[in-house]
């Protein structure tokens, strides 16, 4: 062999040696952040009465895909909607896996990924279909109105927040899988709220303005005030089954109302009837 053929493969090694240096300081981890989102997902579900077995079974089965197709680095916590505003969480999923730091730890991570994969389609996803049934059938036995999903704006605000500041890395998403149908006897102001749709036009109209006025003058957050926008948290609400108790352009009306006190325009929730995949992208 020539010193001329030498001397490019001696190149090759040094520059080689110095990008793995320059990943080694800089930590390789963050050379390949981006790669895949990291999501903190907050995901609502509404199994309350006005929902049928066969709309349930859908949502649940939605909630499962949803969980599964999230990147695999993603948080995953899981609240249900009932009378209760504080509730915790009835399953989540927090999985950890190994920061690259050297080359030899990519094929670690990689099969930690590949591991947790697995377990999301077996035990993982045993332990949330559990929840969500405990759930649905804690809920079928308590009368009345239930669905009281204004009163957990509040601590979701919170939620959010406190996410973004302790997890910097995530992209925070908020997913409503619900009717949106508010029917609580203690709503956000401690009086009884319904969304159902009057069948009198007149009547309805004035159904609405009252909720407006409600929302206007009583719907307040807790101090100090935080802003949905700001602190760059997506809406999705994946709407179960409501044409027969209110129209969806009302229903847009009134939660964009509710939305903007919170700070995010009406123009950036996100409405879908079922799974897509803008849901996990």
């Amino acid at each position: 062999m020539t010193m001329r053929n030498k001397v490019p493969n001696t190149l090759c090694v040094v520059w080689l040696s110095a990008v793995l240096v320059g990943f080694s300081g800089c930590g390789i981890d963050q050379a390949f952040k981006g790669q895949n989102k990291k999501i903190f997902a907050i995901v609502y579900a509404d199994l309350t009465e006005s929902i049928s077995k066969e709309v349930a079974d859908r949502e649940k089965q939605n909630i499962a895909q949803l969980f599964q197709k999230l990147p695999a680095d993603s948080q995953f916590h899981l609240f249900e909607i009932d009378r209760g505003t504080s509730s915790p969480d009835i399953y989540v999923s927090v999985p950890q896996f190994t920061v690259v730091r050297k080359v030899s730890d990519l094929e670690k991570r990689k099969q930690e990924i590949e591991k947790y994969q697995h377990e999301k389609e077996t035990t993982e996803l045993v332990k949330l279909n559990t929840a969500l049934n405990s759930y649905q059938g804690s809920i079928a036995g308590q009368k009345g109105p239930v669905s009281c999903v204004t009163n957990k704006l509040n601590a979701l605000l919170d939620q959010v927040a406190n996410s973004i500041v302790g997890h910097p890395e995530y992209e925070v998403r908020l997913y409503f899988y619900s009717d949106m149908i508010e029917e609580c006897e203690k709503s956000f102001d401690g009086k009884p709220l319904s969304f159902l749709r009057n069948p009198h036009d007149n009547e309805e109209r004035v159904h609405i303005q009252e909720i407006e006025k409600r929302i206007d003058e009583n719907f307040e957050q807790a101090a100090p005030p935080k802003d949905l926008k700001s602190m760059g948290a997506k809406i999705y609400i994946i709407l179960t089954s409501q044409d027969d108790k209110q129209t969806l352009v009302t229903l847009k009306r009134i939660w964009g109302r509710l939305f903007a006190r919170l700070g995010l325009p009406e123009k950036d929730i996100v409405w879908a009837n079922g799974n897509s995949d803008l849901l996990w992208q």
